[in-house]
């Protein structure tokens, strides 16, 4: 499939239904999985001003049972014993639910969600306990940056707004027990949760006529009503401001704030385009302009709220030491780019990459990536009105020269320097001050388009060639793959880990063709697996050699400054950041603490060093999908690459620690605990009853640690590979409860899901019968290397995930029983990480 034929094949076909439902449908080949989306048009500015919250309140009281499917059979113990995916977001103006999953069980989750939207039961019981959910994650959010971040500019709006009060909902604004609360929760539901305001996207492997069809039963009948009108307040920051606030833990960073309203419909596509060029890192770009004057390390657009023309537009900076001297320069570089970018660079060009980079982008996605594409008002296609989006962003581009912005630099200094501000308005706490802004020097800047993204457009010469690289092992992908193919490299270290900071100094050089990878329609990831590094490219086919062909240079001698970049960012992985949520760090050191303990070399990282790491490195690859054609390229390219070609050898590991505990960060307002429990044995039969087992225990983890016991909002559990070693991921992070208390729960749940094996459930046997076909060996490219290569990182062949599929088929009550008692009793070990010590003398502290 060549890029430009994305409109006809991957462009959803839409048609209002007879109840005035809003329908989009793209047909997916056979062998794809199927994904539906609805968007209702109502979000957190349509509440009650006396409920904040009450929108996202209702989000998750819908996913607790409805009408015609009780909680423990609703949509998400569905999709989750099913091996599928599924979330909801609720916005300013819209709230989305969407989920995907095999196509054999499409038809059944799509009635569940569409009974939930419209039937939901909002049991006051079950109310009570989900607002203890909201609690706990809008605590987590009291601490988040970039909530911080918008509470703080929303408080220099020029007039009342709805972007600066207060949408997160707690225990305080959710009264539920009142019948007045009562009655707006469910007026809210009538009165947006109807055909109006709703709209519907599939992506699955059948005719719209089935589709239709489906929609025909019972439970897909949605409340019918016409479409409401709303008000809009306007948005202005007519003074503009600059503010300095405090977040514990966070790095330096800059916020510059637009406040618009008035634009043309196409004004959204336009800052798409805006946002495409601005995440470029090539030669005169913005980022590797402020990159070169020691300004800035990473930059990004975020757009917090935008709606029917007006909206909040945020360029985030995050700062070097020099550049937080010099954020007045900064902000006036920035403004300068802005200018030149909307009002002044050659529009053929800029709009000419960014349809390629847009086609490329559609060729790779899942099935519920496109539909999330496709429900944007800023998503690109084939038949938009260039000239309107030339002067949308024109349009922008006056308000952004003409307005005065909000100036928020914010960082971690603590010390309380800023007064905080507990204010009705935001909701959130605030270490909030004005500052005293310096005037920027009279710098003229030159500003150019970005060099070009030559992967956009170069080839690889084709050349068929037999596979002559022992270490390579080379997959045809039997399916349509449409186009993508999927290349793995791993670098394995016997006895010496390299240097910490090297993996970081080699990703901090890969950052800026990271961006370009993906603006080509190739996602490149460098994973540190402990043992080992980890390269992976997947996408666009005919790009992957010519990607892994430019990244040669940068393996073998990246820039000096990667180097001392990397110390540094060794330094900031080491320690928990208020940039992310706790419990997402923890699962991201997990893959090196698993690892048997071997000796790390402790050497600054520099070009000795890399070279010394790269001429004992064995390396072997895996090539999924690739055509024929590229059997050539890949393999000049695979020729020149650091390390020796060898074929991968079983490590011997040792016995494994039975109780190892890694702490990291330490004991704050909340606690996380992720607790990974590694398979045993690893043997097809072995792997196929935990993978059942964790599914089995998914949705019932969920229920019992998060509902039941209200923990926290960020609890989940699942089969994993870390790594080179697969298990069952247990994770908890709660305002709550302590280390001890967490892994107690945890440890209680085992042994009531044991319990319950023993005389189970209708419903566990059919979750376990599901399991088969979910857990199956998946026709999708993507899932289909994924499984190879974990296995090859594991030390088995191409062929374990199809025996893991076969024997799936046969796992029994009696075989998922004897792996949870193995599992109970930590023959494989137990892993854990907590930002707390471990709470008794059984477990070995690292």
């Amino acid at each position: 499939m060549t890029p430009d034929s994305v409109a006809s094949d991957l462009l959803p076909v839409r048609r209002v239904l007879p109840n005035g439902l809003r329908l989009g449908y793209i047909q997916l080949p056979v062998g794809s999985q199927a994904a539906a989306l609805v968007r209702v048009h109502a979000g957190a500015h349509d509440t009650p001003s006396e409920y904040p919250g009450l929108a996202h309140f209702l989000e998750h009281l819908l996913f607790l049972g409805s009408q015609a499917y009780a909680a423990t059979d609703s949509l998400m113990p569905f999709v989750q014993g099913r091996g599928g995916q599924l979330n909801a977001s609720t916005r300013e103006r819209h709230t989305d639910f969407f989920f995907q999953v095999a196509t054999e069980t499409f038809g059944e989750g799509l009635r569940r969600l569409l009974d939930m939207l419209a039937r939901p039961l909002l049991d006051e019981a079950a109310q009570l306990r989900e607002r203890e959910v909201l609690q706990a994650e809008f605590l987590a959010r009291g601490r988040d940056r970039e909530t911080l971040c918008d509470a703080a500019i929303g408080t220099a709006l020029s007039a009342a707004h709805p972007f600066a009060a207060f949408h997160a909902g707690n225990r305080d604004t959710l009264p539920v027990e009142a019948a007045a609360f009562q009655q707006a929760l469910k007026g809210y539901h009538q009165r947006f949760y109807h055909t109006g305001q709703m709209e519907l996207l599939v992506a699955a492997p059948c005719s719209i006529e089935q589709l239709l069809e489906l929609l025909q039963c019972s439970e897909c009948q949605l409340p019918v009503a016409p479409a409401v009108a709303r008000p809009l307040a306007p948005l202005r920051a007519d003074d503009g401001a600059v503010l300095h606030l405090e977040v514990d833990g966070a790095r330096p960073c800059l916020n510059l704030a637009f406040a618009l309203d008035g634009l043309p419909d196409q004004a959204c596509v336009a800052l798409d385009v805006l946002g495409a060029w601005l995440a470029s890192q090539a030669s005169g770009s913005l980022s590797a302009v402020l990159r070169e004057t020691c300004w800035c390390d990473a930059l990004a657009l975020r757009v917090p709220y935008w709606h029917d023309g007006q909206g909040v537009v945020v360029i985030e900076a995050q700062l070097t030491e020099q550049g937080m001297a010099d954020r007045a320069e900064v902000v006036a570089a920035v403004r300068s780019w802005l200018q030149f970018m909307t009002l002044q660079a050659p529009w053929a060009e800029l709009w000419d990459e960014y349809v390629q980079i847009r086609q490329r982008g559609l060729l790779g996605k899942e099935p519920l990536a496109l539909l999330r594409y496709w429900i944007d008002p800023a998503a690109w296609a084939p038949s938009i009105a260039t000239d309107r989006v030339r002067q949308a962003l024109q349009a922008l581009g006056t308000q952004i020269t003409e307005a005065k912005p909000i100036v928020l630099t914010v960082d971690g200094v603590g010390g309380n320097q800023c007064a905080s501000i507990a204010s009705t308005q935001t909701g959130f706490a605030l270490r909030l001050a004005p500052e005293r802004w310096p005037v920027a020097g009279d710098r003229a800047w030159q500003w150019r388009l970005a060099a070009r993204n030559r992967w956009l457009s170069a080839h690889a010469r084709p050349r068929v060639a037999p596979v002559a690289v022992p270490a390579l092992c080379w997959l045809e992908h039997d399916d349509d793959s449409r186009g993508q193919g999927a290349l793995y490299l791993r670098w394995q270290f016997a006895t010496d880990r390299p240097p910490a900071g090297l993996w970081h100094a080699l990703h901090a050089a890969l950052q800026v063709h990271i961006v370009a990878a993906v603006q080509a329609g190739v996602e490149l990831r460098f994973d540190d697996l402990g043992s080992s590094w980890s390269l992976m490219l997947f996408g666009y086919a005919e790009a992957l050699p010519l990607v892994l062909q430019d990244l040669l240079d940068v393996l073998k001698a990246p820039p000096i400054e990667a180097f001392d970049n990397g110390q540094r960012l060794l330094g900031e992985a080491t320690a928990p950041g208020a940039n992310e949520l706790l419990i997402r760090q923890l699962l991201r050191r997990l893959p090196m603490l698993v690892e048997p303990a071997a000796v790390e070399d402790h050497a600054v990282p520099d070009q000795p060093a890399l070279e010394r790491v790269w001429q004992g490195a064995p390396w072997d690859a895996l090539a999924v999908g690739l055509p024929a054609h590229l059997s050539g390229p890949l393999q000049d390219v695979l020729a020149a690459m650091p390390g020796r070609s060898e074929l991968p050898v079983e490590r011997q590991t040792g016995h494994p620690l039975r109780y190892q505990w890694s702490r990291f960060g330490n004991p704050g307002v909340e606690t996380a605990l992720v607790l990974f429990c590694p398979l045993p044995v690893r043997s097809a039969a072995v792997e196929a009853a935990w993978r059942q087992l964790a599914r089995l225990m998914e949705g019932s983890f969920f229920r019992r640690l998060r509902s039941e016991l209200q923990l926290g909002y960020a609890v989940f559990c699942g089969f994993r590979q870390l790594g080179e070693r697969s298990g069952i991921i247990f994770a908890v992070q709660s305002p709550s409860a302590s280390a001890a208390e967490i892994l107690g729960h945890m440890e209680v749940f085992l042994e009531s899901f044991a319990a319950s094996l023993e005389t189970p459930s209708a419903d566990l046997l059919q979750v376990l019968c599901a399991g088969e076909s979910a857990n199956g060996l998946s026709r999708d490219l993507r899932r289909r290397a994924e499984a190879v290569w974990q296995a090859r990182l594991a030390g088995c062949d191409a062929e374990h995930p199809a025996a893991v599929a076969a024997a799936i088929a046969t796992v029994d009550v009696v075989d998922v029983r004897l792996q949870l008692r193995s599992l109970r009793a930590a023959e494989g070990g137990w892993h854990v990480v907590a930002n707390a010590d471990a709470p008794d003398g059984r477990w070995q502290q690292r």
